[in-house]
């Protein structure tokens, strides 16, 4: 009897060795999207059940492998690829993606992107997905900058000249000019020119030159110029903005002018006087045909001054001779 009772308790003990290990406790390992959470269940649970003891709540358009409705006995790993939406903007163009798990290397190769030579993005292949995360694929230019007197060449990934020269580190002033417009999208191989642009006032002494005037005089034979007075020039100050690009003036501008010296006309008397008739030639003494007797030498009769009306230093003398003869001397 004894050995029939022991045989038959370890044979309900076999039959219910099962059921004992089936209700019993297990961990469980989560992978919630790289997240990783262990949990201690009691068996048998549905994959639901166990998110549900650990407290995670799933998302429209979240995958869990195995389904929610699988039935576990033992320790198993659950995995919980959660659905995100990012913002791809590629070649100036953005769009939203949603997908489930996955990493921005996955991303780019679902969109069938593959990274060129000079090609950029901004976070790591290996990085994981996570809802609104902004993915951006760029490019690297390599531009020349001339800029204070120095010229570099190096690759950039900005967009526009004035992310460029923002990532270089060079502040414009509001007069500057840039070369493209700052507004330009980077192309490989620009060059890029920055004119530095300042303005000062300068005040300068100017001559002013002075005019000549003419007054008529009856006392000087006419056309005859004699200056009375002579001219003297004056000076005026006169300020100026001027224009410097890169140091060197461009232009400048009259702003405004203050005389602080009048210029001294210049005066030219010019005669009107008539002259005197002139006085009749000498006739000229006709050739002897032949060799005459000698004449008997002449004396002077008469001599009379005639002078000049406006100077009576200068004048003719009238001689006339014992001959009859009359001739005219200047003096």
């Amino acid at each position: 009897m004894k050995r029939i009772k022991k045989a038959a308790l370890l044979a309900m003990a076999a039959c219910f060795l099962p059921s004992l290990c089936a209700c019993g406790k297990v961990t469980m390992q989560i992978d919630d999207n790289g997240t990783v959470t262990e949990l201690e269940v009691s068996m048998p649970r549905t994959v639901e059940q166990v998110l549900g003891d650990a407290e995670i709540t799933l998302n429209e358009g979240d995958e869990v492998t195995p389904s929610l409705d699988t039935k576990l006995s033992e320790a198993q790993e659950i995995s919980i690829l959660r659905t995100h939406t990012v913002k791809l903007t590629m070649d100036g163009e953005t769009k939203e993606i949603t997908m489930a798990g996955g990493t921005v290397g996955s991303l780019l190769e679902q969109e069938n992107i593959t990274l060129g030579e000079k090609q950029h993005v901004n976070h790591g292949l290996e990085e994981p997905l996570t809802d609104g995360m902004e993915i951006k694929v760029s490019y690297s230019y390599s531009i020349t900058v001339r800029c204070d007197g120095k010229t570099s060449t190096q690759e950039t990934e900005a967009e526009t000249v004035k992310n460029a020269l923002e990532e270089l580190g060079i502040t414009l002033g509001k007069d500057d000019r840039v070369t493209p417009a700052v507004g330009e999208a980077v192309t490989d191989g620009m060059e890029i020119v920055v004119e530095r642009v300042t303005t000062d006032t300068v005040v300068e002494t100017e001559e002013i030159g002075y005019e000549t005037a003419y007054e008529d005089d009856s006392s000087l034979p006419k056309g005859e110029e004699r200056v009375s007075r002579d001219g003297e020039n004056g000076q005026k100050e006169v300020s100026y903005q001027v224009t410097y690009v890169d140091g060197a003036e461009e232009s400048r501008e009259a702003t405004g002018e203050t005389v602080t010296k009048e210029p001294v006309n210049k005066v030219v008397r010019v005669g009107t006087k008539e002259e005197a008739p002139a006085a009749p030639p000498e006739a000229a003494p006709a050739a002897p045909a032949e060799e005459a007797p000698a004449a008997p030498e002449r004396s002077v009769v008469s001599k009379k001054a005639y002078y000049d009306c406006s100077d009576n230093s200068h004048g003719y003398y009238e001689i006339t001779y014992s001959d009859g003869s009359v001739e005219y001397e200047e003096f």
